[in-house]
């Protein structure tokens, strides 16, 4: 994990400390069981796991608990997104922010929300090797800052930042032109921007081939295949 999303995340507890844990919970009788709420309520917040926490995120402020509960757990909840493979999909987690008005909360709750998800996405950009579309798409979708994704995405042809652009090249750039899949809702500008960037970045294919030809070489035919992919749809 890179020192900012730590400190991102070290932010978020901070800024949601001032709701406090409640020995219990409302929640619908045929939704939640004794069970359910014992997970909850069997360890301090920085000590549940994705196990302890799943059934209450399907839930939360539906059917058990309201804001303020969901605001006590959520850092915990985003950490485990951020830093494990969380059971419970992302969209459901982030899609939590939006059904509880996120946008009208206190200034400074949001201020730390935006930071998160900022700083999520540079570490997933700079750690992980393959493109996932769900981090990508729903953050943009809470933050509108397609600028600030891109911008947090330095593709460095000996890292992974460089892979995960390999990866969405070859799995998503048909997809890109075409608008379809999630490129479809983008807006004009964004689509722009992301093919822009996208074409910007292309040079670092054939630097990439020749760095991983005798390295890996069946990336290198993964990376040949890219170029390929790319050249064709120019």
């Amino acid at each position: 994990m890179r020192k900012g999303l730590g400190q991102a995340i070290e932010k978020l507890y901070e800024t949601f400390s001032t709701y406090p844990f409640k020995s219990t919970m409302e929640g619908c009788p045929c939704c939640v069981s004794n069970s359910d709420k014992e997970k909850i309520h069997s360890k301090q917040l920085r000590q549940l796991d994705g196990d302890d926490l799943s059934r209450y995120v399907f839930k939360a402020m539906t059917t058990w608990g309201d804001i303020d509960d969901f605001k006590h757990y959520l850092p915990r909840i985003f950490e485990i997104t951020a830093t494990t493979d969380f059971i419970v999909d992302i969209f459901v987690v982030l899609g939590k922010l939006e059904y509880g008005k996120w946008r009208t909360w206190p200034l400074a709750e949001q201020e730390a929300i935006e930071n998160f998800l900022i700083e999520w996405w540079t570490d997933d950009a700079a750690n992980k090797p393959y493109f996932d579309k769900d981090v990508f798409f729903e953050i943009l979708k809470l933050n509108n800052n397609l600028d600030g994704l891109l911008d947090n995405w330095v593709v460095d042809t000996s890292g992974q930042s460089f892979l995960k652009y390999v990866d969405f090249v070859h799995d998503h750039y048909n997809d890109l032109v075409s608008r379809r899949s999630e490129f479809k809702d983008l807006t004009e500008d964004s689509w722009n921007k992301l093919v822009n960037w996208t074409r910007l970045n292309s040079d670092k294919l054939e630097d990439g081939f020749f760095y991983f030809e005798d390295r890996d070489k069946e990336l290198a035919e993964k990376i040949s295949t890219t170029l390929y992919i790319f050249e064709r749809t120019i």
